[in-house]
């Protein structure tokens, strides 16, 4: 079990836990209401804009709101965890949770720009709160693990998700989406009592910028520090054009199950996460062949959906390519930050550095929405596989058998 208290910002006690405990499984489990939330509107959101007459590029800036925002707030959400505790931020963030999301059962498709700003800034939150408690609350040997299950218990909700919103998508049944909002904007709430989350301070909690851009180029002279986060911004625009666009994607050709699609490849994250979850590098070192080899499954998987009015029915394997490089990009890029940032800096560079993802997701949608109105959704994903290429190029050329220093 995992117990902390404060005399004065100090620590009584703590016992690490394992990645499978049950408190750990309170904590995946607040996860998987919160991300169900996000999974739903995400498939909801794009629907409901292209049936009020938005457009692909309109779309894709309502959607790259999200991680936008998401993305500037992360090295500052990192900064308030420091100072003022994981559990306390947590408590404000959940709030803000439910605020974002019953705002949107008030006002509809009014809302839908705001509420994506919402919830970026909420999701900084929440996703800096849970990647440092866990990281805290696991032995070491662990952590590649329980990140691991953290990062599946996010992605679970793609499971049933994108099916559950697009069968309640039909105007009759309108009400039953917002009724399941309302349900997701409480649950976790609840869940949140007895949370094994530190309730610990960091004495230096706070960072001015010159701290803060002093402390990156620190950072970035680590050769393969700076290269995973590069890495890892290429393969999140990918995926932010396939999570943004998919749906509607097949939605407006007739080709194929969007539902279907995105339940095969969540299926596959989900198994892959798990299985896998042993196979994640947690001993601070950059594998450069193995990073290739999950873009070599996403470049597969973003040609097959290009090919998609040609292949038909073949189109679900796409689904288990995407799904095993989605499974396996983030928590691998994940743990090697946690060990190769430096512990001084760590509450803050953290946040830095997974604002590339951010930032990656959101110009997925906020560039590719423009690039299929000038082109097509094929063109689209083929540009999609040829950043994978890139990457792949990238990652190949600064391959000299990293180690991690320090």
């Amino acid at each position: 079990m995992y117990r902390s208290s404060l005399g004065k910002g100090k620590v009584v006690c703590i016992i690490k836990t394992g990645p499978l405990s049950r408190e750990m499984l309170q904590m995946y489990a607040l996860a998987l209401l919160f991300f169900t939330a996000n999974s739903v509107l995400t498939v909801i959101f794009p629907l409901q804009a292209a049936e009020h007459g938005l457009r692909e590029g309109e779309i894709g800036i309502m959607m790259g709101l999200y991680m936008l925002f998401c993305m500037i707030l992360r090295p500052w959400a990192g900064q308030m965890i420091a100072k003022y505790s994981v559990l306390t931020i947590m408590k404000w963030l959940l709030a803000g949770h439910a605020l974002a999301l019953l705002i949107y059962v008030w006002l509809g498709v009014e809302s839908l720009y705001i509420v994506r700003a919402l919830q970026g800034i909420v999701t900084a939150f929440f996703s800096m709160c849970m990647q440092i408690g866990v990281a805290d609350i696991l032995r070491e040997e662990d952590r590649g693990q329980g990140l691991s299950m953290y990062s599946l218990s996010s992605v679970l909700p793609s499971l049933y998700g994108p099916a559950l919103a697009l069968l309640l998508w039909n105007p009759y049944d309108y009400s039953y989406i917002l009724l399941l909002i309302g349900v997701l904007a409480v649950l976790p709430l609840f869940l949140l009592y007895g949370a094994p989350l530190p309730a610990t301070t960091v004495d230096k909690g706070t960072f001015t910028f010159r701290e803060m851009i002093a402390a990156f180029m620190v950072a970035c002279r680590q050769r393969s520090l700076l290269v995973s986060v590069i890495v890892m911004l290429i393969g999140a625009c990918i995926f932010g054009a396939i999570s943004t666009f998919l749906p509607l994607y097949m939605v407006t050709t007739g080709d194929g199950n969007a539902a279907l699609y995105l339940f095969v490849q969540a299926l596959v994250v989900v198994l892959s996460r798990f299985l896998l979850r042993r196979s994640i590098p947690s001993d601070g070192k950059w594998y450069p062949t193995f990073m290739s080899l999950v873009f070599m499954s996403l470049i597969i998987g973003t040609i097959l959906l290009g090919l998609l009015p040609l292949i038909g029915g073949f189109i679900y394997v796409s689904a288990i390519f995407n799904g095993l490089a989605t499974a396996l990009l983030y928590p691998t890029i994940v743990t090697y930050l946690s060990f190769a940032i430096p512990k001084e800096s760590k509450h803050i560079l953290l946040g830095i550095f997974l604002a590339s993802y951010d930032l990656g997701f959101a110009l997925g949608g906020l560039v590719m929405g423009f690039v299929i109105q000038s082109s097509s959704f094929s063109s689209m994903f083929f540009i999609c596989s040829m950043m994978g290429l890139i990457a792949i190029v990238f990652i190949q050329k600064e391959n000299d058998d990293w180690k991690l220093s320090g």
